[in-house]
């Protein structure tokens, strides 16, 4: 019955050592000076509950671990594209998002692999401020790029 608890053996393995290590201490105890007593007793303890919280860890590790995934796991697992999705294109549409978001991305980033399509010059899209340019310039930007001969 204790098997099936992964507490309950915590729980007793923890009571098992404390045991023992009340027996290593009762002789230090009595043989120190007093003003070393409490240090004595207080290792003792913080030696016990140190083991006991590394034990509760590990056990509980363990229960998350056989649980599986968790409700919010399990709604972002529906967000993902299916396969049929190649990865090119959705990490292209992350990086689009991240352009819109911040203007820093656009420049460094989208607004070079924009140019790179391209053997004419393109007119930049005008930005906001901190941020990206809006969809609307984005998609100006791209019909003039599937324009170009």
């Amino acid at each position: 019955m204790i098997a099936e608890r992964p507490l309950a053996r915590v729980a007793a393995r923890c009571a098992v050592l404390a045991a023992a290590v009340l027996l290593a201490t009762v002789p230090v105890y009595v043989y120190v000076e007093p003003s070393w007593r409490a240090s004595v007793a207080r290792s003792a303890c913080a030696f016990v509950l140190g083991v006991a919280l590394l034990q509760l860890r590990r056990a509980l590790a363990d229960l998350l671990a056989e649980g599986g995934d968790s409700a919010l796991d399990a709604a972002r697992g529906h967000r993902r594209p299916e396969p049929s999705v190649p990865h090119h294109f959705v990490d292209l549409a992350s990086d689009v998002r991240a352009a819109l978001r911040s203007r820093r991305y656009f420049d460094r980033a989208l607004w070079p692999r924009l140019e790179a399509l391209t053997s004419r010059p393109l007119v930049r899209p005008s930005v906001r401020p901190g941020r990206g340019p809006s969809l609307a310039s984005l998609r100006d930007v791209i019909t003039a790029i599937e324009q170009q001969p």
